[in-house]
């Protein structure tokens, strides 16, 4: 496995999702496993009428998109921590903390493959004493995803590497994260069928989120779940349905979401067929936590990468620039342009009127009132997309050119009690 390219690791399955989806449509119906991109809009616990959605979205209509302005320094409204990793467990990996108590020890899985075997394991570290633990490994030929730590828990993904029939089982596994003689138990499972990726975990809070995808007789149905790990209640906040025995598609598909406060926001592609003209539409749509009427945020984009959003902003980042938009007008306020050389922008998270993303190589940080922007850490490096638990945000700086088994590992605290 090449480690340089393991920082990438992380959104392999969202750029595989974009990239699958904009093939040609021409396929035959009953194909129900193209890796559809993003559709529109439906409901809590069935899909609702297309007319009853609330679509606030509208199209900017400047014919030049303000720019943010150069990099400017400016004071950060939080702390940030780093931490120093030396060691040969290192080696040929790429590592993006899931965890870090005040003790120093971190939580991170470790990708040990070789050319011939998949072999993937969680690992316990203790940054002071420079010492690890194996807390859990998984069965040869087992990839470990999208690994969060959520109120006291672990939770993950875990999927063959190889696919069986174009059909992917996987389970989303649960731990006690600070019970050293815990062993995971099955918290959800599932079969991606006809190469539909599995289910990526995302989290915020006390939260975590997925979606999930069934095929019964050509009839693709995806739902999203929120779970309070604190009050475990799982809650069913959306459902819709793609229908895909004839060759024209009718119905939605939801593919990836992002939670925020008000709950989840969801990329998701529409198939409409109206008379002899078939529509196919990429939306951002919001299904709230209480399950009442979702709202359209961003309406027919295909090219968007990752979003979020907030009760003011909207972020929407993309191969060459970052959009800001104002949440109650839907209207552009301003962009940045990102060196389409590179891989665009990923990963936003917005903290009061901040914005934090990564646009490669570096991480960024954006006064979202000004269009201030500057770099969150003026080190060189190889830096991965930037993950979450609790109040922290975290990402990773690498130096594969001068020392494949040297980590610095970063922790924003966005609680005030930190500062």
């Amino acid at each position: 496995m090449n480690v340089r390219y393991a920082c990438i690791f992380f959104y392999i399955i969202l750029l595989l999702t974009l990239l699958l989806t904009a093939c040609n449509d021409s396929s035959p119906a009953n194909q129900a496993t193209e890796q559809h991109k993003p559709s529109s809009s439906s409901t809590t616990m069935e899909s609702i009428p297309k007319n009853n959605l609330k679509d606030s979205s509208q199209t900017a209509t400047a014919p030049e998109l303000p720019q943010a302005k150069p990099d400017i320094a400016f004071k950060l409204p939080f702390t940030v921590e780093s931490v120093m990793i030396e060691n040969d467990i290192l080696e040929r990996n790429t590592i993006v903390s899931s965890y870090k108590n005040e003790d120093g020890i971190v939580i991170f899985s470790r990708d040990f493959s070789t050319t011939e075997e998949i072999e993937m394991e969680i690992i316990e570290f203790d940054t002071k004493k420079n010492t690890y633990v194996s807390r859990y490994r998984a069965a040869k030929g087992m990839i470990i995803n999208t690994l969060l730590s959520v109120g006291n828990d672990l939770f993950w993904v875990e999927n063959p590497s190889n696919a069986t029939d174009n059909n992917t089982p996987w389970k989303i596994k649960q731990m006690k994260r600070d019970d050293l003689d815990a062993d995971p138990v099955v918290f959800a499972e599932g079969i991606s069928e006809d190469q539909i990726a599995v289910p990526v975990l995302r989290s915020t809070q006390d939260e975590i989120s997925w979606i999930e995808k069934k095929i019964t007789d050509h009839i693709v149905k995806s739902e999203a779940y929120i779970y309070n790990v604190k009050t475990g209640i799982k809650t069913k906040v959306a459902t819709q349905i793609l229908n895909e025995q004839t060759k024209d598609r009718e119905g939605v598909f939801l593919d990836l979401q992002r939670p925020i406060d008000e709950g989840l926001l969801i990329q998701q592609t529409v198939f409409e067929n109206k008379g002899a003209n078939n529509i196919k539409r990429f939306d951002i749509v919001l299904y709230p936590k209480d399950r009442s009427e979702p709202e359209v945020i961003v309406k027919d984009r295909e090219e968007i990468y990752d979003f979020t959003a907030n009760e003011q902003w909207i972020v929407l980042t993309m191969e060459s620039k970052t959009e800001i938009l104002d949440r109650k007008t839907k209207q552009l306020t301003y962009s940045i342009v990102h060196d389409s050389s590179l891989l665009g922008g990923y990963t936003p998270f917005i903290y009061e009127n901040l914005l934090i993303y990564k646009q490669s190589p570096y991480i960024m940080a954006v006064d979202l009132t000004t269009g201030n922007k500057q770099r969150l850490v003026q080190k060189q490096g190889d830096y991965t997309p930037i993950s979450n638990f609790g109040d922290n945000l975290t990402f990773t700086r690498m130096e594969y050119e001068k020392e494949e088994n040297f980590a610095e590992l970063f922790f924003i605290h966005l609680n005030p009690s930190h500062k």
